[in-house]
């Protein structure tokens, strides 16, 4: 009898571990909306979530706060407002794991016209406003990134947000790594091929042989980069923050500020990058 319990009790947990295993896989989805005027009323608003991501399954519900006391449901919904006014509108995806993303926007509406208000958000002339996606911050893809501001090699402070709205290759490394130094021509390739579609690479070199480094790049043309080190003055430093055991150390950041790979800087390549840009 106390073998079949302890059988017993061995399945279950193992079904446990089971589920927390897939769990911790899942990537948490990714809710973006666009809004255009509709023909319906002068205070319509066609509400379009088709942009909304999820990189490791499907989005299977969209659910629509609009802001004035009302909610909905579908990947697109048209909403009509009582008056003319600003609205805080808020989607909510789920994806086939039962994971929720979010994202909130302010909007503008007016007589047959509708437009976005986002102070905290970032244009980055393509006529979107990009917002920090609403889902945890950490390591693992579909994640956050964790935000921090570090000097560059040009005199200015540069922090992760001012790069909302942008893809990032985001590189840490060292100028006694080889491996580092190898990789940087293929991160430039990268940048020449994609700068004009809103990629940016940023590297933040953790040895603080800032002079040392600063006239490697210099020498091999790597000026485009955004070129970042951490002080000794620090009391807490991004490498740290983002577990950085070995370099190079190589995330990438989609436009919503989520990471959406991590590893060695040799496997970003097209075919990573274009479903973000």
């Amino acid at each position: 009898m106390r073998q079949r319990t302890f059988v017993g009790a061995a399945i279950v947990l193992g079904i446990i571990l089971f589920i927390a295993v897939v769990a911790l896989a899942n990537s948490t989805p990714l809710a973006s909306f666009s809004v255009s005027s509709s023909e319906d009323s002068p205070y319509s608003v066609l509400f379009d979530g088709s942009s909304s991501q999820d990189s490791d399954g499907s989005i299977v519900s969209y659910q629509w706060v609009f802001g004035d006391g009302f909610s909905g449901s579908g990947v697109t919904k048209t909403h009509t407002y009582a008056a003319r006014g600003q609205y805080e509108v808020t989607l909510m995806v789920f994806d086939n794991e039962g994971d929720a993303g979010s994202t909130t926007k302010m909007i503008d509406v007016s007589d047959g016209n509708v437009s976005t208000v986002s102070p905290t958000g970032e244009d980055q002339g393509d006529g979107k406003v990009y917002q920090r996606a609403n889902v945890a911050t950490g390591l693992r893809d579909g994640q956050a990134a964790p935000l921090f501001t570090l000097p560059g090699f040009d005199g200015k402070q540069h922090s992760l947000s001012d790069y909302l709205g942008k893809v990032v290759i985001l590189e840490f490394w060292r100028t006694t790594c080889p491996h580092c130094l190898a990789s940087m021509p293929h991160l430039q390739d990268l940048l020449t091929r994609f700068a004009d579609q809103g990629v940016v690479v940023i590297t933040v070199l953790v040895n603080r042989a800032v002079q040392e480094a600063s006239s490697f790049f210099a020498k091999e043309g790597y000026t485009d980069f955004v070129s970042l080190w951490e002080p000794d003055a620090l009391t807490e430093r991004p490498s740290d923050v983002y577990k950085v055991g070995s370099v190079p150390h190589t995330l990438l950041i989609d436009r919503y500020g989520v990471i959406r790979y991590t590893g060695s800087p040799e496997n970003i390549d097209a075919a990573v990058i274009a479903p973000f840009l």
